[in-house]
């Protein structure tokens, strides 16, 4: 439970892409875009940055939240907006919309200070803000292909010993852990399913993988965009995508945008459930619909 008596930022969970189309066909969806779009637009007062107070669940007080123009859009109602869930940056703890959504999701799970947690980063603001909270946690880096999983290295540009670990061969033993964090990684693996395996392996019964990824809930298959063939050469199947890396400056393939399939591939690998949790409320800083995070659970 938060500090806020402000409403709550979650609108609803789906299982598939059946429940997603249903809540749209009975106008659940279609009204909350509209309103959603409505509010949006006219909020973007002028499309120069801008600073908006909301409530951040990173801080656990109204703080001031940066807008920018970074990657901006029109979207299919032409909506004019900007990346919503990479901006909206609180200027307290520097967690964009995306991130701080995930820590709101991971504190409605009510979680003792003592659980363990891995995160899949470890230089990051979004970390730091999960340090505070865990002081179990552990994280770390993808440092290459090349590094031994479970060792630390040291890192010039960090100036910090960085400990390296492969989300397909993570080094921990079964059952390790009662919670593990993943941001906007997944699409940079192209054997995603074994990484949603290695997940599931070292979590212990009734623990969770809470994680965002790029997501399109209109497609029901995952859109494939690079893929490895059989002599492991990489063959691009849609023009090449780039995101930011904090560990190097030449950005990281994107080789898959997921649909709702990717619930199915996280049941079929053992968790007992798997959800995308529909966000948005301008009063702590979310803007634009429709966004997720996803959060598949071990039985008890």
């Amino acid at each position: 439970m938060t500090g806020s008596l402000l409403p709550s930022i979650w609108l609803g969970a789906f299982d598939c892409a059946e429940q997603w189309n249903r809540a749209r066909e009975t106008q659940q969806v279609p009204t909350a875009r509209r309103l959603g779009g409505a509010i949006d637009d006219r909020v973007l007062w002028s499309r120069h940055p801008m600073t908006l107070d909301a409530w951040c669940a990173g801080c656990q007080a109204v703080q001031p939240i940066q807008v920018d123009w970074h990657f901006g859009s029109v979207g299919t109602d032409g909506s004019v907006h900007p990346a919503w869930s990479e901006t909206a940056v609180c200027k307290g703890c520097g967690l964009n919309s995306r991130m701080r959504a995930l820590l709101d999701r991971v504190q409605h799970l009510a979680l003792a200070e003592q659980t363990q947690v891995f995160v899949a980063e470890s230089i990051t603001a979004s970390y730091r803000q999960l340090e505070r909270r865990f002081p179990r946690l552990l994280g770390s880096e993808f440092l290459g292909a090349d590094h031994e999983p479970g060792k630390s290295y040291w890192n010039e540009r960090y100036q910090q010993e960085i400990r390296h670990e492969d989300l397909t061969r993570l080094s921990f033993e079964d059952g390790r852990f009662d919670l593990v964090i993943t941001q906007d990684i997944f699409e940079h693996i192209p054997d995603f399913v074994r990484a949603f395996a290695e997940c599931r392996r070292i979590l212990r019964s009734g623990g969770h993988l809470v994680f965002t990824v790029p997501f399109r809930p209109g497609l029901a298959a995952t859109e494939v965009r690079a893929r490895f063939d059989a002599n492991g050469v990489l063959e691009h199947l849609l023009p090449p995508e780039y995101h930011g890396d904090p560990i190097g400056d030449g950005g990281v393939l994107c080789f898959q945008r997921f649909g709702w399939d990717m619930l199915d591939r996280l049941r079929e690998v053992g968790f007992a459930k798997a959800q995308a949790h529909l966000y948005w409320g301008p009063w702590q800083g979310h803007f634009g619909f429709p966004f997720f995070v996803f959060q598949a659970s071990c039985a008890p």
